[in-house]
């Protein structure tokens, strides 16, 4: 009788043991979901357009969850710019927060990057989660991507007076004008391509993005607008800038005389200039750099062709600012 009562004990114990089990599992405490950047660092060029950053849960939101983030860098975004500035790229998702809807795990924010006319240094983008509203998510210690944005492909012409050995060209004012003789769109030159203004500062320059500039032939004209000097000599100097790294294409060397200063009223745009040079843009390349055109006297004369675009070149950089890229020649 005894055997059987402990028997009968034992399997009560056991069975109580049993029911208690899942009991101990029910007190476990929830694991939140886990939420992180998709990359710590991201690169970018100012060509890429529009791009997408990824956060990311590890495993699905139990409820729609919204992501408040900051943004900051060297680079300028373009509510930061304010209205009328120029800025490097702009917010096109939800400004400053995105959602991870339920059952789902990935957020998007998405960025639209602008094509400029600068050589610029490297820029930063820096992202960080700043909150999270709707459900109880763990941030990581990923919760911050560093972008890093690089200078766009593109082609750098630069305009350069009284540079050369013995020469100190002091009062000599030149122009670089850029027209669109034919291409293959109707938006011929970009409206940011430049802006009119006067300098007795050599260089002048643009830089033409690969991205932005439509497939056709381009020419310049490289206008002695006043001084005394004469002989005046002068260069062009292509370098085309692909994946960061500048490359010499073409340099192309001129006299004027005084004969050739040929002033102009900036306010007259429409008045159809003598082209100095040429060169074909075609896909990612440019070529076909024609040399300079001296004409027995004037810079900016009158012609038949009538261009169909004209942009003047930045005046605004320094020779010191060029050494760097022209070091080389």
């Amino acid at each position: 009788m005894k055997k059987f009562a402990f028997y009968g004990l034992s399997l009560l114990l056991l069975m109580g043991l049993v029911v208690g089990l899942p009991s101990c599992k029910e007190d476990e405490p929830v694991i939140p979901p886990k939420l992180s950047f998709g990359d710590k660092t991201l690169t970018f060029k100012e060509s890429d357009g529009e791009v997408e950053i990824e956060l990311v849960l590890d495993k699905a939101a139990a409820t729609d969850i919204e992501i408040d983030y900051t943004i900051s860098g060297t680079a300028l975004e373009k509510v930061k710019a304010g209205a009328n500035a120029a800025y490097d790229y702009e917010i096109t998702s939800d400004y400053l927060e995105t959602k991870i809807l339920k059952g789902e795990t990935t957020g998007i924010i998405t960025l639209e990057f602008t094509s400029d006319l600068g050589i610029e240094e490297d820029e930063t983008i820096e992202i960080q989660i700043e909150d999270v509203i709707g459900a109880d998510i763990e941030i990581t210690r990923d919760d911050e991507v560093n972008i890093m944005l690089k200078q766009e492909d593109g082609l750098l012409m630069v305009l350069e007076w009284g540079v050369g050995v013995g020469e100190s060209y002091k009062d000599v004012d030149m122009d670089l004008i850029l027209w669109a003789t034919s291409t293959t769109t109707s938006t011929l030159v970009p409206t940011q391509l430049g802006a009119f203004s006067s300098s007795f500062v050599s260089p002048e320059f643009f830089f033409l993005p690969t991205a932005v500039l439509p497939d056709g032939t381009y020419g310049w004209s490289c206008n002695y607008y006043s001084g005394t000097v004469d002989p005046m000599n002068f260069q062009v100097v292509y370098r085309t800038w692909i994946n960061d790294v500048p490359t010499i294409v073409a340099t192309k060397k001129g006299t004027y005389k005084l004969a050739n200063i040929n002033p102009y009223d900036d306010k007259v745009k429409g008045t159809p200039l003598q082209l100095a040079m040429t060169f074909k843009k075609a896909g990612t390349g440019f070529n076909t750099f024609t040399d300079i055109t001296i004409p027995a006297a004037g810079s900016r004369t009158i012609g038949a062709q009538l261009p169909q675009g004209l942009k003047r070149g930045n005046s605004t950089m320094s020779l010191e600012d060029l050494k760097g890229l022209l070091k080389d020649r």
